[in-house]
């Protein structure tokens, strides 16, 4: 059976040498024919940690970093392919690190846990299940549930979510045009928070299934 490793897929890990570990980490494997499966996932957001390697074990994901290429051989050594914790880069079950485990996370919720190019995954965990109840909704419907929700925008100013919506419904389509389009305006503004990449890098999906 594969040992299943994670290693982000994200710019700040790659910025940070990710690819290069992931390679390390195949030639250990294979110097010791040990067979394993490599997911690259989205980072966790402990970018101190960063690139930081999660081996899945019977009792969960253990997490060591941050890693730098140079540190793999010796991981290995260490028993990273057994989810040892002997190793001075292990922080234990991930879901344990303290940064992680004060969290509820709801927006974030699959943000390192999944495989942010795989649409199986994404399913796997709960993607889809609210644009499936959605499709059994009229648009009106579907806007004053958001309404009763109190749901906020993610930015400063914490806008209805409902009311947005409800504006956007109700916008006329410009004459001669049948068809109206939702552009995402993502970006970084909010200094240093990183929010709107996070979901693009590491959930793309959950972009994709709001929008639609």
């Amino acid at each position: 059976m594969a040992i299943r490793i994670y290693v982000p897929r994200e710019t700040t890990a790659l910025a940070l040498g990710a690819d290069e570990v992931v390679a390390r980490i195949e030639a250990e494997a294979a110097h010791r024919s040990t067979t394993i499966e490599l997911v690259r996932n989205g980072s966790r957001g402990l970018f101190w940690l960063e690139p930081l390697v999660e081996v899945e074990t019977a009792a969960g994901r253990i997490a060591y970093g941050p890693v730098a290429p140079e540190d793999v051989a010796q991981l290995v050594e260490d028993g990273l392919f057994d989810g040892s914790e002997q190793s001075a880069l292990c922080q234990g079950p991930v879901e344990s690190i303290p940064y992680l485990k004060a969290q509820q996370r709801l927006t974030f919720s699959r943000i390192g846990v999944t495989d942010p190019l795989s649409l199986d995954d994404y399913r796997a965990h709960e993607g889809f299940r609210g644009l499936e109840r959605a499709l059994l909704l009229t648009p009106q419907a579907i806007v004053d549930e958001v309404k009763t929700s109190g749901l906020r925008g993610r930015g400063g100013a914490a806008f209805p979510t409902g009311i947005k919506w409800q504006t956007v419904l109700d916008a006329p389509v410009a004459q001669g045009r049948e068809q109206k389009y939702i552009v995402c305006n993502a970006d970084e503004g909010d200094s240093g928070t990183f929010a709107d990449r996070l979901v693009m890098e590491c959930d793309p999906y959950l972009l994709i299934e709001g929008m639609v």
